[in-house]
């Protein structure tokens, strides 16, 4: 709760599909843990005093990003993000430009 994704993801638990055979022991000083399984796997880690969405993950949201919530809210924060970022640059056009 109170972190940069439970903000995203609107909930401060929730279940994901752990499929890795490797996980991060330790995170750069600069890296926020987000979360973490039940076993201590590092789940998830933002970038501390990032200036844009810097979010990133172990486990794998794009499995079910047209079907869960939860996963389609961190693809839309990303997509978001991305915009805000190229509309700031005057890099978004129309298709008729």
């Amino acid at each position: 709760p109170g972190s940069c994704l439970s903000g995203v993801l609107g909930a401060g638990e929730i279940r994901v599909n752990s499929l890795h055979r490797q996980a991060a022991g330790r995170v750069a000083p600069r890296l926020a843990v987000e979360a973490v399984a039940a076993d201590g796997t590092v789940e998830a880690v933002s970038v501390r005093g990032a200036a844009a969405f810097a979010v990133g993950v172990q486990w794998h949201p794009e499995y079910w990003a047209e079907s869960d919530a939860i996963s389609a809210r961190l693809f839309r924060a990303f997509g978001d993000s991305v915009r805000d970022h190229a509309a700031r640059r005057g890099a978004i056009r129309t298709a008729a430009e």
